[in-house]
């Protein structure tokens, strides 16, 4: 009798084992095929950015529906194509908003991977989520050198440290050697103050010498002060580092005072800049990331993208950097061909792929390759004018009588 006790007791243990054992299996198995790729973001859909990025979900939702309708992402620890879910919030251009929703981003919706959000100072705190949880991290218009200095190691940027944003400018400038001295006019801000930290620099070996330094807080109104200062130095160039209200608000100001220099460079003067000033926005000069001819990557899926979306490039310039995040993402996905963290992050450091912005890759730190390239305004519209390679049109040079 207790031979027949002790037997069914055996069988009833393996019976619970091989049960448990089960269950266990079929868990793990869940765990390591999901179902979709999720990628989580937030967007500046209001407050001071927004005029810059605000409908930016629709161009993250327009490229998923692209990706897809071409059947998503090919995970191979899936052995699928996985769709793509865009996660999105508004960040109400705010660096504690920002990262309370990249803690739940994390936390909540559980993303794969994250995007950054728009500028330097809104992505220095919304970067402290994913470095404390571990989670990958695509910082994309954000490239105040303060973000990378701090030892991080779950983040990258695809776009060039600010120091050398306007480079390809003043290699213009050195090589057509007509501008003499500069005048700088600089939002006291992250991304403003390291631009002109590496253009002071890049001015200096092209030649150009400082005559007026003028820096302000981002909410200045009234800017007769400074702009009366640089008309008793007469610069060739003035060279505005600054976000979008302010260097509107710069701009219309020196057009109603006659301040005429031989050029203006505006660093940020997309659709709501040129929209903003009117008649007052030809001429100048400032950066971009892309524009139609240029023929890097898969130029025809970014304007399939654009199209879905609605959003005009001459509105908002800085999309491109936003799709070369997209593709950046898919890639490294594709690459580590898992949604493991830790190897999603190993292969995003070693990433070299091209993008319509050209190459990208990173630096120890994080920071990224993709660099800005002058882009007039001429006939009011937007048309890089260096390198000659790349160009599509000439340079001019407004007031200086060429």
């Amino acid at each position: 009798m207790k031979t027949c006790n002790n037997r069914a007791l055996l069988i009833s243990f393996i019976t619970i084992f091989t049960l448990g054992t089960m269950i266990l299996f079929a868990k793990t198995t869940f765990a390591e095929s999901p179902k979709e790729i999720r990628i989580g973001a937030t967007v500046s859909m209001s407050g001071k950015f927004s005029t810059e990025i605000g409908p930016f979900k629709k161009l993250m939702e327009a490229y998923a529906t692209t990706i897809n309708s071409r059947g998503g992402i090919y995970v191979k620890s899936a052995g699928a194509r996985l769709p793509v879910k865009f996660i999105v919030y508004d960040d109400k251009s705010d660096g504690p908003t920002a990262r309370k929703f990249y803690e739940r981003l994390i936390s909540v919706d559980n993303a794969d991977i994250l995007l950054g959000p728009y500028s330097s100072p809104v992505t220095f705190a919304a970067s402290v989520a994913a470095e404390e949880n571990k989670v990958p991290f695509i910082a994309i218009c954000a490239n105040s050198q303060k973000v990378y200095n701090r030892g991080f190691k779950w983040i990258v940027c695809v776009i060039d440290a600010a120091p050398r944003y306007t480079h390809r400018y003043w290699d213009m400038i050195k090589a057509e050697g007509w501008a003499k001295t500069v005048a700088f006019v600089v939002e006291d801000t992250l991304h403003p103050q390291g631009v002109y930290r590496g253009a002071k620099k890049l001015a200096e070996l092209a030649g150009l010498k400082e005559v007026s330094l003028n820096v302000l807080p981002a909410n200045t109104h009234d800017f007769t002060a400074a702009i009366v200062k640089i008309q008793k130095k007469s610069p060739d160039v003035v060279f505005v580092s600054a976000n979008v209200p302010f260097s509107i608000a710069f701009m219309r100001q020196a057009r109603e005072l006659g301040l005429n220099p031989k050029e203006f460079h505006v660093i940020h003067h997309g659709g709501v800049f040129k929209k903003g000033l009117g008649a007052g926005a030809e001429g100048v000069i400032g950066q971009s990331y892309w524009t139609q001819g240029m023929n890097y990557g898969n130029p025809e899926r970014f304007t399939e993208i654009m199209d879905r979306s609605g959003i005009s490039l001459d509105d908002f310039p800085w999309a491109p950097a936003y799709m070369v995040a997209f593709e950046t993402a898919t890639q490294a996905i594709e690459r580590a061909g898992s949604l493991d963290r830790e190897k999603l992050m190993e292969t995003l450091k070693r990433l070299k792929v091209m993008t319509i912005g050209g190459v990208v890759s990173f630096a120890k730190n994080g920071v990224g390759t993709i660099n800005t390239y002058p882009s007039q305004i001429i006939g009011g519209q937007y048309h890089i004018v260096w390198p000659p390679d790349i160009a599509t049109a000439k340079h001019r040079y407004p007031g200086s009588g060429k």
